[in-house]
């Protein structure tokens, strides 16, 4: 399979709703690649600062990848409870879980592929 895409949706501490476009590698191990302007290819930023305080509320990826899921890091470090297991956050799925992870103003948000 080839890489996919995902939109991530965080709300700011301000009310102010973020989408952000992800491209999501095929591999284990792949860091995925954020477009907050637009859509994201493989070449885009492997983070995306967060402008305000934010509670990550939705990911909702365009089809299953290869790679089972996704550990959230913010700033390098792994955020404890927050991985993600692509195939329950699908996005034709209507049971989609709600996330509430929440991730600091300034914080260098990335997603690594396991």
């Amino acid at each position: 399979m080839a890489a996919t895409f995902a939109t991530l949706t965080a709300v700011g501490r301000s009310g102010k709703f973020y989408s952000v476009d992800c491209a999501v590698p095929d591999a284990a191990g792949g860091i995925v690649s954020f477009n907050p302007a637009g859509l994201a290819v493989a070449a885009a930023n492997s983070y995306w600062r967060t402008p305000e305080d934010v509670l990550i509320t939705d990911f909702a990826i365009l089809t299953g990848a290869t790679a089972v899921g996704g550990v959230i890091t913010s700033s390098g470090a792994v955020v404890n409870g927050a991985a993600l297991r692509y195939n329950i956050q699908l996005n034709t799925l209507a049971t989609r879980p709600k996330l509430a992870i929440p991730i600091k103003a300034g914080e260098l948000l990335g997603i690594t592929n396991f």
